[in-house]
């Protein structure tokens, strides 16, 4: 008699679980890495956002990405170029570049580190000066871990081939060591930027 109840209780059960048309099964996601989103039980990127494997960069018309396992704390960035506008020259005093920019990297998909930069109108290939430029792994201060005793800032001066290619040249400089004294050092690494769309 006991094994017919438990047989028929089973057998509700199952036919429960069957007749319910609105079973959902959720699945949660880990703690997601950088700046991905959980989305359907996986990491990953939503649609406005470009996937860069374990990391997200906001979709922008003026969006350029660079690549380099040789560049100092830059191995991956989007560089978002925004109010781009020719310097007009001189007037004397201290003057503040119109352009302004944001450089992303895993953890800051957008706007954590920007600043202002100098835009140049050439015949042979617009321009860009980019001073104390900010590294997206750090942050400000804007200084890079160059090796065990060595911090530098940056530099990045850069040339348009075309509207979708910025070769720059990113210069360190300005480096001290551990202890906070100054370190003659000095290096120049190339990074190209293409325009990610």
């Amino acid at each position: 008699m006991q094994v017919s109840h438990l047989l028929l209780a089973a057998l509700l059960g199952l036919t429960t679980l069957f007749a319910c048309d609105n079973f959902d099964v959720t699945r949660e996601c880990p703690p997601c890495p950088n700046n991905t989103e959980c989305l359907e039980g996986d990491c990953g990127c939503p649609p406005d956002k470009h996937d860069m494997g374990s990391w997200c960069l906001s979709k922008s018309d003026n969006l350029f990405v660079a690549a380099s396992l040789d560049c100092y704390c830059l191995q991956t960035v989007g560089l978002y170029l925004s109010n781009i506008a020719p310097e007009t020259g001189g007037g004397g005093g201290v003057q503040v570049p119109a352009s302004s920019f944001s450089l992303a990297g895993p953890g800051s998909s957008q706007g954590g580190f920007s600043g202002n930069f100098s835009y140049y109108s050439r015949p042979d290939g617009d321009s860009i000066v980019i001073f104390l430029l900010p590294m997206p792994l750090a942050g400000f201060p804007s200084s890079c871990r160059i090796n065990d005793n060595l911090y530098c800032e940056a530099d990045l001066f850069g040339k348009f081939h075309g509207p979708d290619t910025i070769q720059a040249q990113v210069r360190w400089r300005r480096c001290e060591d551990g202890a906070g004294n100054w370190n003659s050092f000095s290096d120049t690494k190339p990074l190209t930027f293409v325009r990610w769309k």
